[in-house]
């Protein structure tokens, strides 16, 4: 039994390939790289060529392996060192990636800045951070998207604002613990004067005064800042009136531990408000039929607790976690969209409800002759079945062959359109053909 010979092969099999290409002085050039490797060296945290690059070499076509020539590297790129042709097409370079790829990558960039917002943002009402879920939810709502270029801490901060302008949730940027060192100078240098000039600056630069404490060391001022102002912040330390640095005791000053029954009620009372107030701000924006709906349904019920004998003055109980809820969820686009489809829902059926009036009218029928079938099979007995459809009487041999005829078809899709069924008589004299 013959065996085929395995002959060595004197070519390098790439796989697992993704081409970069770069268009320079009319001429292409591509080189070869592993597919998970091109983002992390555009990003920084890939240096090692080896590690980004299948081979060194440079190419002019990548799937017929055709090999670029030194003097058209030196003409194009002024060098024929491929290694620093290969890391300049890397930076510059185009790179085709598939749509799985992209979605990984949007899904871990998106994963990050959730990360990053959930520990770097807190609720100021209860100063506690929100969970992962939270801020993926509250995401979606407000339509945040990645960029996949955009660096991950600038769509952080985007990510933030918008969360904001959007109130969706109630966030902010959780301040850090910071504290001012004054170096010393003689031995009759006065810290209090100092001191008292870095409070002035603080307060001006905008850090709120009950953030500041003065620590045990004379030479050492305790404050909380927002980390916008960081920057800032040293500038003032090293100012000459204070002559000190910034110092970083704590990234984000949250609250920790079990949670106290007397603050949380307050808080879930400040946060019920919020609430209410977010709801408050989306109504007054609907159109002017809600507000005519309204005043509609608080004069009724006015005349209902007029009305009646005894009169319950007691505020209703609110969920708090109810009202959250509803404001997160109902959106003014939302609404907005519900209304438009109402709309031409009923317009849709106030239109054919005008056409069928107009065809019977014009055919001269009467609401007596729609109503005859039903009066005639309703006197036959108790051994007729109603069909709910069509809304006619029939018996148990009639029963079967109207659930196969035409008439139920029709109506069958005119409820499913939202409009009432027609006669029997109204479906013979109307044009039905475009429903099948």
């Amino acid at each position: 039994m013959s065996r085929q010979i395995t002959q060595p092969v004197n070519q390098v099999r790439l796989t697992n390939v993704a081409v970069v290409r770069l268009a320079r002085h009319g001429h292409r050039f591509e080189v070869a790289c592993y597919r998970n490797k091109i983002v992390n060296y555009r990003q920084g945290t890939e240096t090692d060529l080896s590690e980004v690059l299948q081979t060194t070499t440079v190419f002019t076509n990548v799937s017929k392996g055709q090999f670029a020539k030194s003097s058209l590297l030196q003409e194009c790129f002024g060098t024929s060192d491929e290694e620093e042709v290969c890391r300049f097409i890397l930076e510059k370079g185009e790179v085709q990636i598939s749509d799985q790829e992209r979605a990984v990558q949007l899904e871990s960039m998106l994963r990050e800045v959730a990360s990053m917002v959930s520990e770097k943002c807190i609720n100021p009402v209860n100063r506690r951070q929100y969970t992962m879920a939270q801020i993926r939810e509250a995401m979606k709502s407000a339509g945040f998207m990645v960029h996949p270029t955009k660096n991950v801490k600038q769509q952080f901060l985007d990510c933030v604002r918008l969360l904001q302008e959007k109130e969706v949730l109630n966030i902010e940027r959780a301040k850090m613990l910071l504290v001012i060192v004054l170096m010393p100078l003689d031995e009759d240098d006065n810290f209090a004067n100092r001191r008292n000039a870095a409070v002035k600056l603080l307060t001006e630069a905008g850090v709120a005064s009950a953030h500041i404490k003065h620590a045990t060391e004379e030479n050492r001022l305790t404050f909380q800042a927002d980390p916008s102002l960081y920057r800032k912040l040293e500038s003032i330390a090293k100012d000459s009136s204070v002559k000190g640095r910034v110092e970083i005791i704590q990234q984000c000053v949250t609250e920790e531990g079990d949670v106290q029954l007397g603050f949380e009620v307050t808080s879930q009372q400040q946060g019920q408000s919020y609430a209410t107030d977010n709801e408050r701000r989306t109504n007054t924006s609907d159109d002017h039929d809600t507000s005519l709906s309204k005043q509609l349904k608080d004069n009724l019920n006015v005349t209902d607790s007029a009305s009646s004998p005894i009169q319950d003055t007691s505020p209703a109980p609110v969920n708090s976690r109810k009202a959250q809820k509803a404001a997160q969820k109902k959106s003014k686009k939302s609404k907005r969209r519900e209304k438009e489809e109402q709309a031409e829902k009923e317009e849709r059926i106030h239109a054919e409800k005008e056409r069928q009036k107009a065809r019977a009218d014009r055919l001269g029928l009467t609401e007596a002759d729609n109503e005859a079938k039903v009066e005639d099979a309703s006197g036959q007995g108790d051994e007729t079945k109603p069909c709910n459809t069509c809304g006619g009487n029939f018996t148990p041999g009639e029963y079967r062959a109207h659930f196969r005829s035409d008439w139920h078809r029709f109506n069958v899709k005119l409820k499913m359109k939202g409009v009432p069924a027609v006669s029997e008589k109204e479906f013979q004299l109307c044009d039905a053909d475009e429903f099948f």
